[in-house]
């Protein structure tokens, strides 16, 4: 070999190895599926794009927590526009979405993905023949664990009367829960408050476990809080859903839910109405807004017979209406009681008869709870 060309031909391995030295380890990335670099979960990873069709490949495997994942793509330094693919499987059909950051931009995407599975990540230049990004970037995945299931098999289970606090994680996230009412006459009052949530969020009361059984609705402001108050059956298991208010809402952060049993002193049916005696003062309670009491009672003898309602502290008005039958069509006289005051009716009753009486607010535009008394004498 000539000497000449030998020395030169060492001089260019030599400089050769110099260089491959002092390169940067990044240009060793993964460029396909089959040897993408595994992520860890949690961390970030600083990584570089040599040339504008650099690709660099990634995977990581989910927990088997019922968790979302926050993907995120920081161009620190690149000097053009980035992207990144996520894939199902390593296989390029299988792409789910694309994150897209601009120079020294940042884009991310937060959703549930399957429990154990292993996706693919790349990262590249979005544009092959125009951009033209070099320089570095960061990337992390990082697992936020779902504190509710969302979906009504695996509905959590609330206490009745016991306020807790729970979380969207993120945008999309849906809570379901479950509870069962008791074997009383009762009231249930639904209570959202949005204690932290960064947007409205809205509360769905279902019959069953199915969404087509929809009953109420409450919806929470930020910093504010939504109430109803239902009759429901005795024993039977309802559910509930949190979730965003509003389709183009993003709500994310701390509510509090609470579902408080109460109880109703007296029947709102004519099937179910209490017996009252004749000469004895009762005393009841109109629960919630709108609650209706039912009462019966037999008269002994034909004759007059004085009816007393007092309304002992009733926020409004009250109505004591009287039936000759177990029929809303059959009233024969109404007792108004003012606020703090009684009033009283007479009337001519036949012998050994039962009536009915039932006590409500005055006005449909009341709201009105509070004690009162009824009282029935034989004149």
């Amino acid at each position: 070999m000539d000497k000449k060309f030998e020395k030169t031909l060492i001089s260019i391995i030599l400089t050769i190895a110099i260089l491959i030295s002092i390169m940067p380890a990044t240009i060793f990335a993964a460029d396909s599926f089959s040897t993408a670099s595994t992520l860890t979960l949690n961390e970030a990873l600083s990584d570089t794009l040599e040339n504008k069709s650099d690709v660099n490949y990634y995977k990581f495997t989910t927990s088997a927590n019922d968790s979302f994942y926050k993907i995120e793509l920081r161009n620190t330094e690149a000097t053009d526009t980035i992207s990144l693919i996520l894939y199902s499987g390593d296989d390029a059909t299988t792409d789910i979405y694309e994150l897209t950051a601009n120079v020294a931009g940042v884009d991310s995407d937060t959703r549930k993905l399957e429990q154990n599975r292993t996706y693919y990540i790349a990262v590249k230049n979005p544009y092959v023949y125009v951009g033209n990004p070099i320089g570095n970037y960061k990337l992390s995945v990082t697992e936020i664990k779902d504190d509710i299931a969302d979906n009504f098999k695996n509905s959590q289970s609330l206490t009745l009367n016991k306020k807790v606090a729970y979380n969207l994680e993120a945008d999309g996230d849906a809570d379901y829960f479950k509870f069962t009412t008791t074997a009383n006459n009762s009231y249930y009052k639904m209570e959202l408050a949005n204690s932290e949530v960064t947007d409205t969020v809205g509360a769905v009361l279902y019959s069953e476990d199915d969404s087509t059984t929809r009953m109420l609705d409450l919806t929470a402001d930020k910093s504010s809080l939504d109430s109803k108050i239902i009759k429901l059956e005795k024993k039977h298991t309802y559910y509930l859903l949190v979730e965003k208010a509003y389709s183009y809402n993003s709500p994310i952060g701390m509510y509090k839910l609470s579902i408080t049993e109460i109880k109703d002193d007296a029947p709102d049916s004519f099937n179910s109405s209490i017996k009252l005696s004749l000469n004895k003062k009762g005393t009841y309670k109109l629960n919630v807004d709108n609650d209706v009491d039912y009462f019966k009672f037999k008269t002994s003898k034909k004759g007059s017979y004085t009816i007393t309602l007092a309304n002992k502290s009733g926020n409004d008005s009250i109505n004591a209406i009287i039936y000759s039958d177990d029929d809303a069509t059959q009233n024969i006289a109404t007792i108004k009681a003012n606020k703090a005051l009684k009033n009283s009716t007479t009337l001519k009753l036949k012998g050994s008869y039962t009536y009915y009486i039932a006590v409500a607010e005055s006005y449909s535009y009341d709201s009105v709870t509070g004690s009162y008394s009824l009282t029935i004498k034989k004149k």
